[in-house]
């Protein structure tokens, strides 16, 4: 007797076909892109993902255009980026003269493999042919010694934090990694990293609770927080209920 057993299976077309990857093209301002590197970056984005993925945040693009006017940021220092998502401000801070760049996303592949992507579309060849840029994925608060190994002095610098604090089941997760991969002051207070966490309040019922990282940032890690911009945008979806001005306004700190 034979086993057929593909007698349960769903034919072919039974779940919807998966959506195309998308495209968004970010235009720097002319007067701050340094020679030999795009003037447009060019992002792909999966057609959907459950975590978000799939968008080019308006934190993001602030921040990317925060980055490109302040350049000294970035310039000879290593820099790892928290759910990067489309990667815009690392594929920036790579452009912008970075010494290290280590983009991180969840595990999963098709983030990953994205990031890869817009890796190679948009940093200079000599670059990547230099190791500059690694792409990884990254479970905050998991494994976390992994990802110290990428950087030459087990910490970084620079951290990117672009839109990730409305996650606050996460909040944990995410300051265990700022506290292990975010660089140490000396003893004399000098030479320590930053973390730039830039976001919108996109729940406005829910902006307490975005704002609980900062407060914890500040009461558990020992980190001095600073407002640098409140900039409006415009809000990402239209039809999301809250305050409009609330949605659209993203903050930087």
């Amino acid at each position: 007797m034979d086993n057929d057993f593909g007698l349960f299976q769903e034919p072919e077309d039974y779940y919807p076909p998966k959506p195309d990857d998308k495209v968004e093209v970010f235009e720097r301002n002319p007067e701050w892109v340094t020679a030999g590197t795009p003037s447009k970056i060019t992002v792909n984005l999966l057609g959907a993902h459950p975590l978000w993925g799939h968008y080019l945040w308006n934190a993001a693009k602030v921040f990317a255009n925060y980055l490109d006017e302040r350049k000294h940021i970035v310039q000879g220092r290593s820099v790892l980026e928290l759910g990067a998502a489309g990667a815009l401000p690392s594929l920036v801070s790579a452009c912008n003269g970075a010494s290290r760049v280590v983009i991180t996303d969840y595990p999963d592949h098709d983030l990953v493999e994205n990031i890869r992507r817009n890796v190679k579309a948009n940093v200079p060849a000599d670059r990547i042919a230099g190791g500059l840029v690694a792409v990884e994925g990254f479970k905050w608060g998991h494994d976390i010694e992994r990802i110290a190994e990428l950087s030459d002095s087990g910490t970084f610098d620079v951290l990117i934090l672009s839109d990730l604090v409305f996650n606050h089941s996460e909040h944990l997760g995410l300051l265990r990694s700022v506290d292990r991969l975010m660089t140490k002051p000396r003893a004399d207070g000098s030479g320590g990293g930053e973390a730039f966490v830039f976001f919108t309040h996109h729940r406005p019922w829910l902006a307490d609770k975005d704002m609980d990282f900062l407060t914890r940032a500040h009461d558990e890690l020992g980190l001095t927080v600073t407002r640098l911009v409140e900039d409006y945008t415009g809000a990402m979806f239209d039809s999301d209920p809250g305050d409009e001005r609330v949605r659209g306004t993203v903050h930087g700190f």
